[in-house]
């Protein structure tokens, strides 16, 4: 759905459609909350600089209720609204969701509603009321919808859009069996699989393996179908149950029918 200039969208919520308010003037922070970190150090000219926190960002959203004389329909409106926005389920505690706003929809902003204000009324004696949603993100960032862009041979210039650094998500979909996958960029390396040599050994396997013999004893082994008959790979039958020995090399592999 298209945002109107005048709409937000929380959660997959229109405020509009969903939430039955309209979104009043949003004044944006120009940036988080900040905190200074020093240490006074004795006998100490001025103090030691240990960095800035930079914390949550709020964003308070001003909406209107429009419901005239009508106090059932108003007590509807805040009943969705709080419903809709704050969540009793016990699971949803500690998630964060999307937030868009219809004067720049190509930007999201990641948070949760921390307080909905008391209403208070525009006209007096009717039921037209304003209130604000306060939405606090925990990652004062924003981002921009996603670039997906095939990597080519040679070096990859991939430009994106924003003022903060944003870090690859790089997807490998291998058209064969792969043991390990890597590549370097800008005199870094970048690998895909597992990192010890036993491990990339046993990542992808050529062969299945369907008979294991560790004291090289045939005593056990028999042609009985069924004996056999329920071992299954993935659902599927891989052999026969039968097994030749190699009377040169005394190996044992499947007899592979068909």
């Amino acid at each position: 759905m298209t945002l109107k200039q005048d709409d937000f969208e929380y959660a997959g919520l229109n405020s509009r459609d969903d939430l039955q308010v309209e979104m009043g003037n949003v004044v944006l922070p120009s940036a988080p909350a900040m905190a200074e970190q020093v240490t006074d150090i004795p006998a100490m000219y001025g103090n030691q600089f240990n960095g800035m926190d930079f914390t949550s960002r709020t964003i308070s959203i001003p909406v209107s209720i429009y419901c005239a004389d009508n106090q059932d329909r108003f007590n509807q409106v805040m009943h969705n609204l709080s419903g809709l926005l704050l969540s009793d389920d016990p699971s949803d505690n500690g998630k964060e969701y999307p937030l868009i706003f219809g004067f720049e929809p190509k930007v999201t902003y990641w948070g949760h509603i921390t307080a909905i204000s008391d209403s208070a009324p525009i006209n007096p004696g009717m039921y037209d009321m304003t209130l604000t949603i306060t939405f606090v993100q925990s990652d004062p960032r924003a981002t921009l919808p996603q670039v997906e862009k095939p990597l080519n041979g040679g070096l990859n210039t991939i430009t994106v859009d924003g003022t903060a650094r944003t870090a690859p998500v790089i997807q490998v979909i291998p058209k064969r069996d792969l043991k390990y996958i890597g590549f370097s960029l800008n005199g870094g390396q970048f690998g895909l699989g597992p990192e010890t040599p036993n491990d990339q050994a046993n990542a992808i396997q050529s062969d299945i393996k369907v008979i294991d013999d560790p004291i090289a004893s045939m005593a056990m082994w028999t042609n009985n179908a069924n004996a056999i008959g329920g071992i299954k790979t993935d659902d599927k039958y891989h052999y026969q149950g039968s097994a030749d020995i190699n009377s040169n090399t005394t190996s044992m592999k499947v007899a592979y029918v068909n």
